[in-house]
């Protein structure tokens, strides 16, 4: 893995990108790229089917198109679109779509999207810190707090990765192509830049499950989180697991959902792996352990129907064995993501 690093970052450094432009988003620097190369590389979102890759590269004769799913948060479409620019810097060949690419070529691309996504937020870092340059005070805090914001942060990769391995074992076909043996793995987790990836491959799943989301849930759940008086971020964190937990069980019972909602927007001001951590974390905790998302479960799960027929006005919910998903109850009192 060393080694396939350091053979990727010196090809992207011989490709001689211009370093990320301000305001360090992943659009502007495809432009400065686009001027560096001469050649123009226009951004488009589309609203893509689950049968399709969540970003995709077109060369056209005089211009690259990356076409990226709209629906995506920014992490994972920043991920998407360094993946397709990773194909075009480092002259991959292969089909739009990847189904004839082969699979070391997809690792190694994802590899240098993960490089270049370093670099970009190396670079909106060391500007926010020349903007906000702290004084001795500000250091000596930072100093102060550093064993609790390092407890956090262990806390919360823990939490992230209790996630991913429900999304895993409800979902065992979303997986990626590996970027250390070139397979095609549920996960790949190991490395300086675990959170980063962790996250990334979280959201696929997400991707992947997204065709089995209620808006019917997403509404129960908010007025239910509401009731409780739960405040914004951990009603969001709640309606989300609810959206997660009921698709979880909708999936494997293959009834798909009749009203999909619209996925918000998540736009960051910067790439805060951290932040969007942290806030996963708290989906895989409300997930795992709120009771409101075990009674929206309760409420929402699809039937398996017996030999008795159904009764009239029956809503379809009720005769349906309730097993919860793990852990699910077993916090007295916990009432969302705190």
């Amino acid at each position: 893995m060393i080694w396939a690093r350091g053979r990727i970052a010196r090809r992207l450094r011989d490709a001689g990108l211009p370093p990320p432009p301000a305001p360090y988003t992943v659009d502007a620097w495809c432009e400065a790229i686009a001027h560096g190369r001469g050649r123009p590389i226009h951004l488009r979102g589309e609203h893509l089917g689950m049968d399709l890759p969540s970003a995709f590269l077109i060369k056209l004769e005089h211009a690259d198109v990356i076409i990226v799913d709209s629906a995506l948060p920014m992490l994972p479409r920043t991920q998407g679109i360094l993946h397709e620019l990773a194909h075009l810097v480092l002259n991959h060949s292969g089909d739009a779509l990847h189904a004839e690419v082969d699979a070391a070529i997809e690792a190694e691309a994802e590899l240098a999207a993960d490089l270049l996504f370093q670099r970009l937020a190396n670079a909106a870092t060391v500007a926010s810190r020349a903007m906000t340059s702290g004084t001795a005070n500000s250091i000596r805090s930072q100093r102060l707090w550093w064993p609790t914001s390092w407890w956090t942060d262990r806390r919360t990769d823990w939490q992230v990765n209790q996630l991913w391995m429900t999304l895993r074992a409800g979902m065992p076909e979303a997986a990626i192509i590996t970027t250390t043996t070139t397979e095609r793995v549920p996960v790949e987790i190991g490395g300086s830049r675990q959170r980063y990836r962790r996250a990334v491959e979280v959201h696929e799943a997400l991707r992947l499950l997204r065709p089995w989301y209620s808006r019917r849930v997403h509404n129960s759940a908010t007025q239910r989180a509401q009731r409780y008086q739960l405040d914004a971020t951990s009603t969001a964190a709640v309606v989300e697991a609810a959206q997660v937990a009921v698709a979880l069980r909708r999936h494997q019972t293959e009834s798909p959902s009749d009203d999909v909602p619209p996925l918000p927007q998540r736009r960051l001001a910067t790439y805060d792996v951290r932040a969007e951590a942290r806030r996963l974390a708290l989906v895989g905790l409300a997930l795992h352990d709120s009771p409101l998302v075990a009674a929206e479960l309760a409420r929402w799960s699809p039937v398996a129907y017996g030999s008795r027929p159904e009764e009239p006005g029956s809503t379809g919910f009720d005769s349906f064995p309730i097993t919860p998903l793990n852990r699910a109850v077993t916090r007295n009192g916990w009432a969302g993501a705190a």
